[in-house]
């Protein structure tokens, strides 16, 4: 393990062992993609729906004085957007940072749309200028940009930062659909790494860095543009076929053809239209689920970190998630008919967070097997049950098992192959006292760097080990990151007593878990006591 995976790991735990059902994979057509945010809107705002809920309102661009600072310092310049497919031009987009303001040019509409800063989407009908928006929702935020960026075979990293970012500061995120976005999100260094081919061209005295796709199928020829300012200038997709088998999970499906999106930085006005908005039927019941779902907590300006959405050591990790879930094959089948386990380690993990949190999290622990499994139980939420999961490291796959009043849900998840990294460490690792834990005398050890400290207390006169848990003592080792053999010599032989993640910069991450209980105690999960939902592999 590295200190970095096991602050990450306490982050997330608790999050990961709720999704009880993660959600179903979106398919989406080449019409949707193709005609993007004209479709979108048209689908929105069309005469059909409902303005029972609506309101006279006359806009002066109410949503500028909404987050501006947030807002001028991602928007930083104008820019001119032209939509085309095989040869036609479907829409121009014309963005003007001074209002943070769109208007939407189409061939086929005599007058012309506009989206503001909130997402909201204005449409003439009749001579009336009306708006509305899901985008406000956030989930239109992130699923219209993520279909686009995917069938665009984009870097989804830095989208996915900048998307975090937002939500964080509590803005509505990717009004414009994405495709004004992605002008100020990606850089060219988002692009240096295995997936592309760089190479310099000029044209008409101009220079520019050409990043050429090297590993996608069906998208020989399609590049990404940059000019000499670093700024995005056309995303271009030739596509010849798509081979499904080779990515089943594709949210975003595209016919064979020619697509182009190419920026202008060139000086732009847009003023929006007064309107009258207009709430479509239901509107507000999917603003209270969404809005909870998606939205988030945002955080203190002096809580945001920028180092905490830099992808520059992630690149190309989402594509190799995805990878590993096509060539995931193992299915409920392949599992044994029961994991048993010999001994429960019982433990109280508390985090910071906004609200203190205190959570109970029982380790299963059997030792010369290659599985071990945790159970967790939420104090505060009676209705989430318990959650387990085991960690299978001979099929790779976890196995996440959810009681939730009278269902119990058994899904399977590949565990990701891990890239073997060798990178010295940077922490200062140090010797504490010894302290009493659990009645048991345990010797304690500090790892500190300029942003964490983790300290850790382990003994060796329990009767068993959780050399089993750290994989220290098994084959699978070698698939994990570079071990710093100060820990290896330091836990190999240990069973660790308590645990603590402090964050320098952000205090509401810190994470403390600390044994409470050691007893031995036979636990059998069998498969059969549970509802399989196998969704989540190449099989499937």
């Amino acid at each position: 393990m590295s200190y970095s995976s096991e602050a990450q790991l306490l982050k997330k735990l608790k999050e990961k062992a709720q999704q009880a059902v993660e959600r179903t994979v979106l398919k989406k057509t080449d019409e949707v993609v193709t005609e993007t945010t004209e479709i979108t809107i048209d689908g929105i705002t069309g005469s059909n729906k409902t303005d029972s809920d609506s309101q006279k309102t006359t806009s002066n661009n109410e949503a500028f004085a909404i987050h501006t600072e947030d807002k001028k310092k991602f928007f930083k310049e104008d820019v001119i957007i032209k939509m085309h497919e095989n040869g036609n031009l479907n829409q121009t987009q014309y963005f003007d940072a001074n209002t943070i303001a769109v208007r939407l040019d189409n061939p086929k509409q005599s007058q012309p749309g506009f989206i503001d800063s909130e997402g909201f989407i204005y449409t003439n009908n009749n001579g009336e200028y009306t708006k509305s928006s899901i985008i406000a929702l956030q989930s239109q935020g992130m699923m219209v940009p993520t279909m686009i960026l995917d069938a665009y075979k984009l870097p989804p990293e830095p989208f996915l930062a900048q998307l975090q970012k937002q939500q964080d500061l509590g803005m509505t995120a990717n009004p414009f659909n994405g495709i004004v976005e992605f002008a100020f999100i990606y850089k060219p260094e988002n692009f240096r790494y295995s997936d592309f081919k760089e190479s310099k061209q000029s044209f008409n005295g101009k220079n520019y860095t050409k990043f050429t796709f090297l590993n996608e199928p069906g998208y020989d020829g399609s590049y990404v543009l940059f000019d000499d300012q670093d700024r995005l200038v056309e995303i271009y997709n030739k596509i010849s076929t798509v081979n499904q088998s080779t990515n089943p999970v594709n949210i975003a499906s595209r016919s064979p053809g020619e697509s182009l999106l190419n920026y202008n930085y060139s000086a732009v006005e847009v003023n929006l239209p007064e309107a009258r908005e207009v709430k479509m039927s239901g509107q507000g019941l999917m603003e209270g689920v969404m809005g909870n779902i998606v939205r988030g907590e945002s955080f203190e300006k002096n809580e945001i970190d920028e180092d905490d959405y830099n992808t520059n050591n992630s690149k190309g990790m989402v594509k190799s998630n995805q990878q590993t879930l096509n060539n995931h094959k193992v299915t409920v089948k392949d599992l044994p008919d029961s994991y048993d386990f010999d001994w429960k380690y019982e433990t109280n993990m508390i985090i910071e967070s906004n609200k203190k949190e205190e959570i109970n999290m029982v380790f299963l622990i059997k030792q010369g097997v290659n599985y071990q499994a945790s159970q967790i139980t939420d104090n505060k939420s009676k209705d989430m049950g318990k959650s387990t999961m085991i960690f299978d490291s001979n099929l790779k796959t976890m196995i996440m098992l959810t009681e939730v009043q009278e269902n119990t849900i058994l899904q399977l998840f590949p565990i990701p192959d891990t890239k073997k990294e060798s990178n010295k460490p940077t922490y200062k690792m140090t010797a504490l006292p010894n302290k009493t834990v659990m009645g048991f005398n345990c010797m304690g050890s500090k790892m500190e760097d300029d942003r964490y400290i983790i300290t850790v207390y382990h003994t060796r006169e329990t009767p068993v080990k959780l050399s089993n848990f750290l994989s220290f003592n098994t084959k699978q080792h070698s698939n994990l990151y570079e071990i710093d053999p100060r820990i290896l010599k330091q836990f190999s032989d240990g069973f660790i007593t308590e645990m603590q993640l402090v964050d320098k910069k952000k205090s509401k991450n810190n994470t403390t878990i600390i044994g409470k209980s050691l007893k031995r105690e036979k636990t059998e999960i069998k498969k059969s006591d549970y509802q399989v939902i196998d969704m989540f592999t190449g099989k499937n």
